[in-house]
């Protein structure tokens, strides 16, 4: 009975839910993370509010100034000097052949070695996804005002420019006649020459010292294609002839072709009794014409798809140096004036590069389980640094490889080329300094000590000046060494010297007992050092190796002292050595403090994967 009465048991439930068993969403994820590390305390939420606070000021005041005012143009219309320095023009394509074989390589090792990044894929199709709509947004922008002063004192200058087919301009006379004039505030590109003498009579204007009912400047005007023939202008606009009018007049073409267009100036002389009577201010303010960028590459672009310049006698060019952007921008125009000119330079490279990388990771991808990929792989790199100084460097007397020396290296180029050489050099010798000042023999011993604590006792500022200097002073025969071979030579002592000790702690916490255990299983000291002691020191020290490595990429800058053009020496002879650039150089020197910061962080990342993969300790399968 009592087992029927079981079976005839039922459970009945609860009229109400049993209480979630789920942690609350305050004590677990980002809420959770955000209680336990920023809110943890009274103290601790005031200091996050306050940090929070300051960082999102700056952060909108750096950004407004991006957007508004600052100006990129030293950046993109400089790339050429920024990442190859002096190297010659004509065998630029070599850098260009030098980063594919890098890329390609890169995407090779991913597919054959390691499982490409989801994050990787994303950021690749993001570039490309902006190298596409950025031109294309920017190009439906329209160009801002440009502002040239026509004054008495000197015939106007022609404005010559580049027009495409079916592009809208116009042209306004508007003579200062008004205080209103004045007073009113310039947004858009005004004539460098300009500013100082309109400052100087618009204050007068304001302080009444000038009387300007009796301005009566006139001035005539006329557009001409690249072949001198005149462009008739556009129905409903004014006359080609502007009297001395309170109002003004606007000129507005449709240009017929895509060709250098000159707008021809002349100040009429004959109105109202000659020169001496021609007198006052005005702006012309051109609208629709694109600012075009001074660079060189860019202006034998310009010829190459135009022609050359047109032939006019005294010519004021569309052209970026001649003018400065007054007032703020919109984000509109950032985009179209300082964002779409730097993709429109790097589109083209970022498509090439994009579709090798991804080629190369197909093909390793496909076929990593074959020997023959993994072999290549892996020979492509070794010889990879050789090829690559073979390329830049050529030989003399070659036709197809002509020597270009590393004197003219610079830029971004010498930077990576003495971190590379610097890095490769300096970890080999750092590691036998270190085992050499354990070793037993006093000679060896004392030999290491004396040369670490040398090197480690002087600046590197004064081993670059010691090569430079002393070095052939004492030895003739190195007074020819190239100088940039000196500074390598320099940069990897100094960086071996500290390395040395970063090993050296590393293999002073390998217990001796392994050791001991090397030596009764019949291991050499060689084989116990290669396989037992080195690889466990080296892991145990990655982070201060890959530290040194960073404080090495970072101190390539002190070669700029001694007279190398490496990335910040270039950007400095760029900012104090163009008067154009001068104001810029807060813009220059924040691109290269980010450049410096990406390729630092990049090699701190590759140090803690390397630390995460177990590298040294245990193979993971």
């Amino acid at each position: 009975m009592s087992g029927l009465a079981k079976d005839r048991d039922f459970y009945v439930a609860p009229p109400e839910p049993p209480p979630s068993r789920r942690p609350p969403i305050t004590e677990v994820g980002p809420l959770g993370w955000m209680r336990a590390n920023l809110f943890s305390s009274k103290v601790n939420s005031v200091a996050t509010v306050i940090t929070a606070a300051l960082i999102v000021w700056f952060l909108w005041v750096f950004l407004s100034w991006t957007v508004r005012s600052a100006q990129w143009g030293v950046i993109y219309n400089n790339l050429r000097l920024l990442t190859s320095g002096l190297y010659d023009r004509r065998e630029i394509w070599r850098m260009e052949l030098t980063a594919g074989i890098l890329v390609f390589l890169s995407g090779l090792g991913f597919g054959v070695w390691g499982r490409l990044p989801r994050s990787t894929f994303l950021v690749v199709l993001f570039v490309l996804a902006m190298l596409v709509v950025v031109p294309v947004i920017g190009a439906q922008v329209p160009q801002p005002t440009i502002y040239v002063l026509v004054e008495p004192q000197r015939e106007p200058a022609s404005f010559v420019f580049v027009g495409l087919k079916g592009q809208e301009v116009s042209f306004t006379f508007d003579p200062l006649t008004d205080l209103a004039d004045a007073e009113e505030r310039l947004v858009g590109f005004v004539e460098n020459q300009s500013r100082t003498e309109w400052s100087t009579q618009a204050f007068k204007a304001r302080a009444g010292e000038v009387d300007l009912s009796q301005y009566n400047l006139s001035v005539s005007m006329r557009l001409l294609d690249g072949d001198g023939k005149v462009v008739p202008p556009a129905p409903g606009s004014a006359s080609g002839q502007f009297i001395a009018d309170p109002a003004g007049g606007t000129l507005k073409y449709v240009l017929p072709a895509d060709d250098w267009y000159v707008l021809e100036m002349r100040r009429d002389d004959s109105v109202n009794g000659g020169a001496g009577d021609n007198q006052g201010y005005a702006w012309l303010r051109i609208r629709g014409v694109e600012i075009f960028p001074s660079q060189e590459a860019a202006a034998q672009q310009r010829i190459e798809q135009y022609g050359p310049l047109p032939s006019v006698q005294r010519a004021l060019l569309a052209e970026e140096a001649a003018y400065r952007f007054e007032g703020s921008r919109t984000f509109s125009e950032f985009i179209s004036l300082q964002v779409r000119p730097f993709f429109s330079h790097i589109a083209l490279p970022c498509l090439v590069g994009a579709a090798l990388f991804f080629d190369a990771w197909v093909i390793g991808t496909l076929g990593k389980r074959e020997k023959w990929v993994r072999r290549a792989a892996l020979t492509g790199w070794i010889l990879a640094a050789p090829v690559i100084l073979i390329l830049l460097r050529g030989f003399e007397g070659s036709r197809v490889l002509p020597l270009v020396p590393t004197s003219v290296w610079g830029g971004l180029l010498l930077t990576i080329l003495l971190t590379v050489v610097g890095i490769t050099a300096s970890f080999p010798l750092g590691v036998l300094l270190a085992l050499g000042r354990r070793s037993e023999l006093p000679a060896i011993k004392w030999t290491c000590t004396l040369f670490i604590e040398s090197v480690r006792g002087v600046p590197l500022i004064t081993i670059l000046f010691m090569a430079k200097q002393i070095v052939p002073f004492f030895a003739t025969a190195l007074s020819n060494m190239d100088l940039t071979v000196r500074m390598m030579v320099g940069v990897t002592l100094f960086s071996a010297a500290y390395l040395a000790e970063n090993v050296r702690g590393g293999l002073q916490i390998i217990p001796h007992g392994q050791i001991e255990a090397a030596r009764a299983l019949g291991l050499n000291p060689l084989l116990t050092t290669t396989f037992i002691v080195l690889p466990q020191a080296l892991r145990a020290v990655i982070p201060a190796i890959v530290g040194q490595f960073i404080s090495l990429f970072k101190d390539t800058s002190l070669v700029a002292v001694v007279g190398l053009f490496e990335l910040v020496g270039i950007v400095d002879r760029i900012v104090s050595g163009q008067a154009i650039y001068r104001p810029y150089q807060r813009e220059a020197y924040i691109v290269i403090a980010i450049i410096y910061f990406v390729i630092s962080y990049a090699m701190s990342d590759v140090s803690r994967r390397l630390e995460q993969s177990g590298a040294g300790s245990i193979r993971r399968l």
